[in-house]
């Protein structure tokens, strides 16, 4: 990933962007009815789907820290 070039160590906002959606789409891929069903069964694989959502809930915290300080950054 491509930092913002007037932030250094940010990423810029459609990346920013994409990410966040990687995250919503790994916690709604674990929940939905087919994936649920075959997470029921094995103990394993429900520890396995809080591991997604809580990387989904990481990427988009990411990705949101990173839009929030870009727009500080454009009204200063």
């Amino acid at each position: 990933m491509l930092p913002c070039r007037d932030m250094p160590g940010l990423l810029s906002p459609v990346r920013a962007l994409v990410l966040g959606g990687l995250g919503i789409l790994c916690q709604v891929i674990v929940l939905l009815p087919p994936v649920e069903h075959w997470i029921e069964e094995s103990q394993p694989a429900h520890y396995l789907q809080h591991g997604i959502i809580f990387l989904g809930g990481v990427l988009m915290g990411i990705a949101l820290r990173d839009l929030w300080l870009m727009s500080r950054r454009a009204r200063v």
